[in-house]
C-alpha cells in the first residue's frame, strides 16, 4: 500500500484502530473524511484504505475491469452464503446476475405488490389502541414474511412462509457476526452461537430444498409460484442451462440476505423519524389517503406519491443502514493519485458518506423537502448511492423501494406509531446500523366522513 496516504488517528501498535473502532465506530467512520480522500486503517494487523471521496467511491463501484473482487469480509461468510449473486466475481457474477434479473422486472414486482399488502395488513390486524409495539421486531417480521412468500409463492403454505421468516434472522445473525468477528477462529470453536448458526443453516437448506421438490411436482398455483419459478426456469444465456439446486439454493440465500436485514431496519428507524416529525407524518398520511384512500395499493401508486418518495429517499440517506462496503484489489491500479497494490482491503460507509455536511447541509436534520432542491442525479457521483453502483448496484432496489412505499402506506393510513416516554432509541453498528430497541404506542387513526351535500 502506498505510504502517501494519511493514516487515520488512533492507531495502536499490535491492534491498528481496532480499539478506535470499538470505541466509538460511528463517530470513527464518519470523521475519516476530515483526514482526506483515501486513508488508511489497520484493522487489527491488516492494513485497509477507506476511501471517502465520493468521485473515488464512485470509480470503486463502477469498476468493470474485474479489478476488485468483494474482500474478505465477504470471504468469510461463503462457506455458509455458498458463491450466489452477492459473491460471485468477474465473468462468474455477470452470468448470474443475467439470470436471475427477470425476477426483479417491473413486471414480477406488480404482482408482488398484492403480497407485500396483504403480508402487512395480516401482521398488524393484531394490532390494539394503545398497545405498546417493538416496531423494529415487527418490520423484521413483515419484512422477513415478504421476503418469504414472494420467493416461494404459493408453492408452500402460510405455516412454511413463517417457518422460513423464523429461520432467516438466525441465518442473518450467523452472518452478520462472521462478517465483522476479528480473525477465523472463533467461527471454528464448539460454541452453542456456532451450533446454532449452523442448526439454523440446516434447517434453511433443508427448506428450500422441500420448497424445489414441491415446486417440481406441481404444487404451485398457475402464476403463484413467486421468484422461485422465475429461478427455476431461468437459463445461461450461452449454454441455455439451468441453474443447479446447490446453485439456486446459493442465490434464494443470497437474495434474502442482501434484501431482508437492511430493508427491516431502514423501515423500523423510518417510524421513528415519522413520530419524531409529526407534520411530515401528516403529510405522508394525507397524500396515501388521497391518491390511494382505502383500496388495494399498486405499482402505479408507487410512482404518484412524490412526498412519500421524497421521505423515503431521505430515510436512506440520514438512516442509511449499510455501515460498510468492502472490495479488494485484485491487482495494482491508480487511484486518487496514488497507487493501490493487489490484496489491497478497501472500504468505504454509505452510512457515513450520506452524512458527509459539505454534500449535504444539516446532514442530521431529516429535511425530505431537502430533495426538491436537490435531485439524486444532480450530486456528485459517489455522493448518495443507497443501493450502491455499478456492476454490482443491487439487483432488488425497485423491489426494495415498492416494498417500503406498500408497508408505510399501509400501516400509516390505519395507525398512528408514537414514541414511548423516556425510551432512547440509540444506534446499534453491526454489520448495519440497528436501533438497540424501539417500543412506540400505537393508536389508530380516526378519518371524519365526508358530511354529504344538502
Amino acid at each position: 500500500m502506498s505510504a502517501t496516504y494519511a493514516t487515520a488517528p488512533g492507531r495502536v501498535p499490535g491492534v491498528g484502530h481496532a480499539v478506535a473502532l470499538m470505541r466509538s465506530p460511528l463517530r470513527f467512520l464518519t470523521s475519516l473524511r476530515a483526514h482526506g480522500d483515501l486513508v488508511r486503517v489497520d484493522l487489527g494487523p491488516m492494513p485497509s484504505l477507506f476511501v471517502t471521496s465520493p468521485p473515488l467511491i464512485h470509480a470503486v463501484l463502477t469498476d468493470r475491469k474485474d479489478l476488485l473482487d468483494k474482500g474478505r469480509f465477504y470471504d468469510k461468510v461463503r462457506p455458509l452464503t455458498g458463491n450466489g449473486v452477492i459473491h460471485a466475481y468477474g465473468d462468474e457474477h455477470r452470468r448470474q446476475q443475467a439470470m436471475i434479473k427477470p425476477a426483479f422486472h417491473r413486471d414480477e414486482i406488480t404482482r408482488y405488490i398484492e403480497v407485500m399488502r396483504e403480508v402487512t395488513e395480516e401482521k398488524t390486524a393484531g394490532w390494539r389502541a394503545g398497545a405498546r409495539i417493538p416496531v423494529d421486531k415487527a418490520m423484521r417480521d413483515i419484512t422477513f414474511n415478504i421476503l418469504a412468500r414472494t420467493m416461494f409463492g404459493s408453492v408452500v403454505d402460510r405455516r412454511a412462509h413463517e417457518e422460513l421468516a423464523r429461520i432467516l434472522p438466525t441465518v442473518l445473525e450467523a452472518i452478520m457476526w462472521r462478517t465483522v468477528s476479528p480473525g477465523d477462529t472463533l467461527e471454528k470453536l464448539p460454541l452453542p452461537m456456532n451450533r446454532r448458526f449452523d442448526r439454523a443453516f440446516a434447517q434453511l437448506r433443508e427448506a428450500i430444498s422441500r420448497v424445489m421438490l414441491a415446486y417440481r411436482e406441481g404444487a404451485a398455483e398457475p402464476g403463484r409460484a413467486g421468484m422461485l419459478a422465475m429461478l427455476l426456469d431461468a437459463r445461461d444465456e450461452t449454454t441455455g442451462e439451468g441453474m443447479t439446486d446447490e446453485e439456486l439454493c446459493n442465490q434464494i440465500v443470497s437474495v434474502t440476505m442482501a434484501g431482508s436485514e437492511t430493508a427491516a431496519t431502514a423501515m423500523a428507524w423510518l417510524f421513528y423519524e415519522l413520530a419524531r416529525h409529526p407534520a411530515i407524518e401528516e403529510r405522508v398520511r394525507e397524500e396515501v389517503l388521497e391518491v390511494v384512500g382505502e383500496r388495494d395499493f399498486t405499482m402505479a401508486d408507487v410512482g404518484n406519491l412524490p412526498y412519500n418518495r421524497r421521505v423515503l429517499q431521505e430515510l436512506m440517506r440520514v438512516r442509511q443502514p449499510i455501515l460498510v462496503i468492502s472490495r479488494r484489489a485484485v491487482r495494482d491500479f491508480p487511484l486518487g493519485g496514488g497507487h493501490v497494490k493487489a490484496g489491497t482491503e478497501l472500504f468505504y460507509s454509505p452510512y457515513a458518506t450520506h452524512r458527509d455536511p459539505e454534500l449535504f447541509p444539516d446532514p442530521l436534520r431529516f429535511d425530505p423537502d431537502r430533495w426538491l432542491d436537490r435531485s439524486a442525479a444532480s450530486l456528485p457521483k459517489g455522493a448518495y448511492t443507497p443501493f450502491g453502483a455499478g456492476p454490482r448496484h443491487c439487483i432488488g432496489e425497485q423491489f426494495a423501494w415498492a416494498m417500503m412505499h406498500v408497508v408505510l402506506g399501509t400501516v400509516i393510513r390505519r395507525w398512528r406509531l408514537t414514541l414511548a416516554d423516556g425510551v432512547t432509541v440509540r444506534e446499534m453498528p453491526w454489520a448495519t446500523v440497528n436501533p438497540n430497541h424501539m417500543p412506540m404506542t400505537a393508536m389508530p387513526v380516526h378519518r371524519r366522513k365526508p358530511v354529504p351535500s344538502p
